[in-house]
């Protein structure tokens, strides 16, 4: 009830002052007019500017991880298996099992040429001959020769006791003489001791006994020097002597020493050498005993156990290789090969999961190898368990994981013209319209995309534009759906 009192008091009021100043009210009735007019245009255009701006669809930028999603062609089949081995160099005349084939033991594989088996088993069975033979002399060593060593010992002992000989005979000598000097002295000196003797007759007869005892002194002390001089001399030849023959027997020493020790390096290197030949003389018995299997089989290459042959490696009308194929055990694991382009090869890793599709079969199993191609793609295999596979084509889904990065957002939000790669955020901003929503223009580097969704380097916030019912650009008033 106040309330519509105050009003009608107001009423009265513009009525009192409209009718006291008439042109007063005109003005301000006028100016009324034209605001109301104005709010009335101002909301028309923003009507209008509404229904034709473009509506977009926003997100914001978020931490989180890129996938890549792939599909490949694979092949499914048997894993390689055990090799099949077969003397190299024998002419195949003919293949007796296709690849892919389940082999019992004992299975024909492939053919050869009964001429040239035997042939190369006659050469076998030389070589192998020859060989033992050579083993067995290089085994046997060498020994130095010590007769010539033993033989110089010999007289340089017998130099050795002739020199002592020597010496003793020379020293009898001397000593022989020396005693004849001292008996031819005492004699001289007893008779020159003696008084003179009366009468004169006598005297002259001790003088003539003195005479000749001075004599036989004299010749005693000459034969003494003489021994000791011939002593002397048959000493020093007996010494040479055997200096000479110990001089031969040390050369004959060292000859025996060098000679000894040029056998153990022969017999070192003979041994060694045995070691290469006896090798050599196993790897021949082996060849040996396949060439004989085979010709006892009538020139025919058995499979040596049950299993799947997974590979064939003899051509008709060519020589064998050392491996004649491949034998995988039946009910052996399959093995998966596919082949990855170079952007999925660089997401790849040995243990990725994949998802492997064969009639209407789906299972998951992990990479198991990767083989690097010369076009930056990769080989890849995994193998599956047994089962229900088929060898031949399969389907492999891939879920590649790119990275964890900081700034993902959808894919569609990246845009791209002469420019560079750009996105467009949506930034609030107020107009004589109201607030608008317009578009800013912000360059980006994509650092990894895929599976519907992209990183950038750049911090972004606030709303980015992921989609658009029309075409957009810089400055744009956008419309944001809900």
């Amino acid at each position: 009830m106040k309330r519509f009192s105050f009003v009608g008091r107001l009423r009265d009021g513009w009525n009192a002052w409209r009718a006291a100043d008439p042109a007063q009210a005109r003005r301000l009735a006028a100016v009324g007019r034209f605001f109301a007019a104005m709010l009335v245009l101002t909301l028309a255009a923003r009507g209008v500017a509404g229904a034709s701006m473009p509506r977009v669809t926003v997100g914001q930028a978020a931490g989180g991880s890129i996938t890549r999603s792939a599909t490949a062609a694979g092949t499914i089949g048997a894993q390689q298996g055990a090799p099949m081995t077969v003397p190299e160099g024998l002419l195949v005349s003919g293949t007796l099992a296709a690849v892919g084939q389940t082999l019992h033991a004992g299975d024909p594989v492939a053919a050869f040429d009964s001429a040239g088996l035997a042939q190369a088993l006659a050469e076998q069975q030389a070589q192998v001959r020859q060989l033992e033979v050579t083993c067995a002399q290089q085994q046997k060593g060498e020994n130095a020769d010590g007769f010539a060593l033993q033989q110089a010992q010999e007289q340089l002992d017998r130099a050795y006791a002739e020199v002592h000989e020597t010496w003793q005979e020379g020293q009898a000598d001397v000593e022989k003489a020396r005693a004849a000097v001292d008996e031819a002295r005492r004699r001289y000196n007893d008779l020159n001791g003696q008084s003179a003797a009366t009468p004169e007759s006598a005297e002259a007869e001790r003088q003539q006994e003195l005479a000749a005892a001075e004599a036989e002194l004299e010749a005693a002390e000459a034969a003494l020097e003489q021994a000791q001089k011939t002593a002397d001399a048959n000493n020093e030849a007996a010494a040479n002597a055997a200096q000479s023959q110990e001089d031969a027997r040390n050369s004959a020493a060292h000859s025996y020493a060098r000679a000894a020790e040029d056998a153990a390096d022969a017999t070192a290197a003979g041994q060694a050498q045995a070691g290469v030949t006896a090798a050599q003389l196993n790897a021949a018995r082996i060849r040996l005993e396949a060439l004989q299997a085979l010709a006892d089989n009538g020139g025919v290459l058995a499979a040596p156990r049950d299993g799947i042959l997974t590979q064939l490696d003899l051509t008709p009308g060519q020589d064998s290789t050392p491996v004649a194929g491949l034998l995988a055990e039946a009910g052996a694991p399959r093995m998966l090969e596919f082949a990855l382009d170079e952007e999925a090869a660089k997401l790849a890793a040995v243990g990725t999961q994949v998802t492997v599709n064969q009639n209407g079969r789906s299972v998951q199993a992990v990479i198991a190898a990767l083989t690097p191609r010369e076009d930056g793609g990769m080989d890849a295999a995994l193998p599956l368990q047994a089962g229900d596979w088929a060898e031949g084509g399969a389907t492999v889904e891939l879920k590649l994981n790119a990275g964890q990065y900081a700034q993902c957002l959808p894919a569609t939000a990246i845009q791209q013209d002469e420019n560079g790669t750009f996105v467009y955020l949506v930034e609030p901003r107020s107009t004589l319209l109201g607030q608008q929503n317009v578009l800013v223009r912000l360059g980006v580097t994509v650092l990894a995309q895929g599976d519907g969704m992209a990183a950038v380097a750049e911090s972004l916030t606030g709303p980015v534009v992921t989609g658009a019912d029309k075409p957009l650009a810089a400055g744009d008033w956008v419309r944001v759906d809900a």
